[in-house]
């Protein structure tokens, strides 16, 4: 009878109070495992989603800079001939030019809270048709006939179907550019035809320059390509974007209609702001141009222009570069635009809860550039999100004020 006892008291197992020690112990290790895993998530979304932002910026911000870099690429200076061409149709149409006029490079306005911007140049299109150029030099003799040819570059010259524009230039005098054909075929073949009669350079100091505009098919509305940046607020802005933001687009300018083809570059972008530098020593020989003056965008409604002055030379007065933009003055602005600053408020990951943003306001700009830009105000929403500005600074290579 004892040993039985004995038995019973051996093999028997955990008394109740151990059990709930244990799960109590196994419980806390799992609420903290579990609260160590959520805030590992939670950093690893908003981390995850900063990069996207970051990354988003960097190529979005790219097409941007390529585009303004491009310029005035392939603009006549003058037509051969009458011409009539049309630009947009759309809203933005503030920014076209005369249906005779030389193109400006380069348009602009503040609506008061974010820039739009205007590039026009033979390459900022969204076709293949726009990157692929060639030129046919005087004394560029075929094997066969002793005839100007164009310069063979491959896959990158137009083909024989592509719209395009040629502009004629004398080594002389680069304002004799002028245009040459407009809305008809390529009229020339690289492997079987000389060039037809208006490709043909009539003396050894012109050649003819040839760009792609448009492909085969299509109806050529204007004698460049044009793209136009801005920031739209639309039921498109993601959910995650904080409130009273939009998108930053790129819009290039259909030839079949005029209308836009919208391309999103980044999202959640509060504000866009511009600052031009411009040299008051442009278009004089041999003379190093410099900034002199940096000036703001004109106003939409009144086309007023803020300007300060830079460096030693002779600053440019506003009255003067407002003519320049509202009379469409191309030859000014290629002449002495050398600088454009552009400045990209957007948010930098999702809403966080815990965050506050340091400050109540962001300058977009520079230091000593608050009366050419704008201090944004963050609503008390917005400070629960992170905010980086963006900046791009190019200097146009194809404009005469950058190439001496």
């Amino acid at each position: 009878m004892i040993k039985r006892t004995k038995h019973l008291v051996d093999t028997q197992g955990f008394t109740l109070v151990e059990l709930i020690v244990t799960m109590a112990v196994f419980m806390t290790v799992l609420i903290i495992s579990a609260n160590a895993f959520n805030t590992i998530v939670t950093n690893a979304s908003k981390y995850s989603k900063s990069e996207e932002s970051n990354i988003e910026g960097m190529i979005g911000l790219e097409v941007m800079r390529h585009d303004l870099e491009q310029m005035g690429f392939g603009l006549p200076w003058g037509f051969g001939g009458s011409i009539n061409y049309e630009e947009s149709t759309e809203s933005n149409n503030i920014m076209n030019d005369e249906p005779s006029g030389v193109p400006r490079p380069f348009v602009g306005y503040d609506n008061h809270s974010s820039a739009v911007i205007g590039v026009k140049a033979s390459t900022v299109g969204s076709s293949k048709a726009s990157q692929r150029w060639t030129y046919i030099p005087f004394q560029n003799y075929s094997a066969s006939t002793r005839e100007s040819r164009p310069i063979n570059l491959g896959a990158n010259i137009p083909r024989s179907n592509d719209k395009v524009i040629a502009l004629l230039t004398s080594f002389n005098n680069y304002t004799t550019a002028s245009l040459r054909m407009s809305g008809s075929t390529y009229g020339f073949d690289y492997e079987n035809t000389e060039p037809a009669s208006n490709f043909r350079p009539q003396g050894d100091q012109d050649t003819i320059f040839v760009y792609g505009l448009s492909p085969s098919g299509s109806t050529l509305r204007m004698p460049f390509n044009r793209a136009d940046f801005f920031m739209k607020k639309t039921d498109s802005v993601p959910s995650f974007c904080a409130p009273n933001t939009g998108v930053l687009y790129k819009a290039t300018v259909n030839h079949d209609g005029g209308g836009y083809t919208h391309i999103p570059l980044l999202d959640c972008v509060a504000s866009m702001q511009v600052v031009l530098g411009w040299s008051s020593n442009a278009g004089t020989e041999n003379v190093q141009d410099s900034i002199s003056t940096y000036s703001s965008l004109p106003l939409i409604d009144t086309g007023d222009v803020t300007t300060v002055a830079a460096g030693t030379e002779a600053p440019i007065d506003s009255l003067d570069i407002k003519t320049w933009f509202n009379d469409k003055d191309a030859k000014k602005i290629r002449e002495q635009l050398k600088l454009v600053k552009v400045y990209v408020l957007a948010q930098e990951g999702k809403r966080d809860s815990g965050y506050t943003y340091p400050a109540a306001s962001i300058l977009i700009g520079s230091g000593g550039e608050e009366s050419l830009t704008r201090t944004y105000v963050l609503s008390e929403e917005q400070r629960h999100y992170r905010w980086k500005l963006y900046r791009i600074i190019v200097k146009p290579k194809n404009l005469i004020s950058n190439q001496r």
